[in-house]
């Protein structure tokens, strides 16, 4: 059995090697295609445009690696049916499950490395890439990746906070002191918290002092003060670092950040259960193609297995984005379960057509 579950593996991951360096390279080559006019424009030097392009094959490489154990599967197992390997396997008395469980075990691996890869690997490559494409090509500002405990400078303002959420468009511990043209101090609001509703900044739990003509201050002390500040949200947003950007265990600190300071971050809780949910595709995927592979004795199936597992996955890849924006992003379901629901289903799918495999 040992020999059999090595020719197996073994078999497996010659078509797999093979298909993600294939489906990489054609990633590759056709986004090269699109944005190369982009880099040419920009007039950005061909060293950082190899660059970009090198600093996307990490990220590139996770993705296509579902799709790669998906057709390797059908593909490997299918050839050997087609050379009635399957059928000498089964007359030993070897069961389908146990043949294909080298195929399984492989693909749990392959999940965990995309998960190191996800974790250790892409922040970095992920943040290199935003900039070039960002800053040198599309001629955006530099980002400043900061959430909390800084300082903006605003039209005869500054701002100093203590935490900014930017899908709530709100800030915490925020002191706000605006100057008058000769820089003297006109305004200094106080508050524990601010929010922008239609147009204008609310705060609330505050103080407001503001200069009066003759000299000295007046004080105000509020609960919920509106204010219409020139300063907007996308003034703030850039100081934002995207969750592509964070590793799992950042994001999940930012997470219990955002939550104790009172605020709900549903997208970066979304993103959270995104970067957990992902790598099980590579199971899922293996679960589908293997039923897909065996369907009929001595590959009778191939072709159309081929078709069919193609389809699949990109189904589950629009099932996965549109279950994450429109169920998740809206808070129409909880994070996990809009995040997971695409797993549990194409799960139950694979499960089911592996136990109708004859055995």
């Amino acid at each position: 059995m040992r020999i059999l579950a090595l020719y197996v593996a073994r078999e497996f991951l010659k078509l797999f090697g093979f298909l993600v360096v294939g489906f990489v390279a054609i990633f590759t080559l056709f986004d090269f295609i699109e944005k190369v006019d982009n880099f040419l424009e920009a007039e950005v030097p061909g060293s950082t445009m190899l660059s970009y392009f090198l600093l996307q094959v990490p990220e590139v490489t996770t993705l296509m690696v579902p799709m790669a154990v998906l057709m390797a599967s059908v593909l490997s197992l299918g050839l050997m049916a087609k050379k009635n390997e399957v059928v000498a396997v089964k007359s030993s008395g070897v069961s389908m499950f146990r043949f294909s469980l080298p195929i399984i075990m492989v693909s749990v691996v392959l999940a965990l490395g995309v998960a190191m890869v996800n974790e250790i690997v892409l922040p970095q490559t992920k943040s290199r890439t935003n900039y070039i494409w960002n800053v040198r090509v599309e001629k955006q500002p530099g980002k400043l990746f900061q959430k909390e405990k800084f300082w903006y400078k605003g039209q005869n303002s500054i701002y100093q906070v203590g935490f900014y959420q930017p899908e709530s468009q709100s800030l915490s511990d925020v002191t706000y002191y605006r100057f008058s043209n000769d820089f003297n101090l006109s305004q200094r609001l106080d508050a524990k918290r601010g929010r922008y509703v239609n147009g204008r900044w609310v705060f609330f739990d505050g103080m407001l002092q503001q200069r009066l003509p003759g000299g000295g201050y007046t004080t105000q002390v509020f609960d919920e003060l509106t204010l219409k500040l020139p300063e907007r949200p996308q003034d703030f947003t850039r100081l934002s670092k995207p969750s592509e950007e964070m590793s799992l265990g950042e994001l999940a600190r930012y997470v219990s950040k955002v939550q104790a300071k009172g605020f709900d971050p549903l997208k970066q809780r979304v993103d959270l259960q995104a970067k957990l949910a992902f790598p099980f595709v590579c199971l899922i995927m293996a679960l589908i193609g293997i039923p897909l592979a065996l369907f009929k004795e001595k590959g009778r199936f191939l072709a159309p297995a081929v078709v069919i597992g193609l389809g699949l996955a990109l189904l589950y890849w629009v099932a996965f984005g549109y279950s994450r924006s429109i169920f998740g992003y809206s808070g129409v379901l909880p994070p996990i379960f809009a995040v997971w629901l695409p797993n549990v289903l194409f799960g139950l799918v694979g499960v089911y057509l592996f136990a109708n495999v004859r055995q």
